[in-house]
């Protein structure tokens, strides 16, 4: 539920908040005080809760945004060279089915689940093994809801793992393999969705 530590725990996970204790292993690696650009270069991406003010720019076209992550892919000497740029954009627009009509105007224009994802593209740019995703269904409407669950189910057969995090408890019925839930900053249980109520992992969030 709201304030059982999810985000904090995502962000610790991700190098952008100190870590108290725990390990993280990636690929069988031990990651010790991780950092932002370190856990980028192990491959995790991370698409947070307040998308527009921690992951877009809004003044800055839906092309730019979706090239933020990845800049070292586009750039030369320090440059952003349009030629690189632009087949990035469009496969992105392209495959996440982006409805946007001109990429240069602001990111800002857009709607809230095309916004959303954006921000996913802008990750998956920088060709990662593991998104983790905070509440990215919140503020959309229900088709965009579908798309993005279809974008997670597709990341999951080409081998990219994302680690969902939503109060929906139907959406994580719907999504996962598994479900950990958490509750007052600790992991108290794990479940698996398959011929789970509803009801009970609505206790398990909640009991004391």
């Amino acid at each position: 539920m709201m304030g059982a530590g999810r985000t904090s725990l995502l962000t610790s996970i991700f190098g952008a908040a100190p870590i108290d204790a725990g390990e993280i292993e990636i690929g069988g690696r031990t990651v010790r005080r991780p950092t932002i650009g370190m856990m980028k270069r192990a491959g995790v991406g991370l698409a947070p809760e307040n998308r527009k003010e921690q992951a877009l720019v809004q003044i800055l076209g839906t092309g730019d945004n979706i090239c933020l992550a990845g800049l070292n892919r586009i750039a030369l000497g320090g440059l952003i060279w349009p030629g690189r740029q632009r087949p990035v954009v469009q496969r992105t627009i392209r495959a996440l089915q982006i409805d946007v009509r001109d990429p240069a105007a602001p990111v800002a224009l857009l709607s809230g689940g095309n916004q959303q994802k954006v921000v996913v593209g802008n990750w998956l740019n920088t060709q990662p093994r593991i998104m983790l995703l905070d509440e990215p269904t919140r503020g959309v409407d229900a088709e965009a809801r579908q798309q993005i669950f279809q974008l997670i189910w597709q990341l999951a057969r080409q081998g990219i793992s994302s680690i969902f995090v939503s109060s929906e408890l139907e959406e994580l019925i719907q999504v996962c393999h598994r479900i950990l839930v958490m509750r007052s900053g600790r992991l108290v249980a794990e479940v698996h969705p398959a011929g789970l109520p509803i009801s009970r992992l609505l206790a398990l969030c909640i009991e004391n």
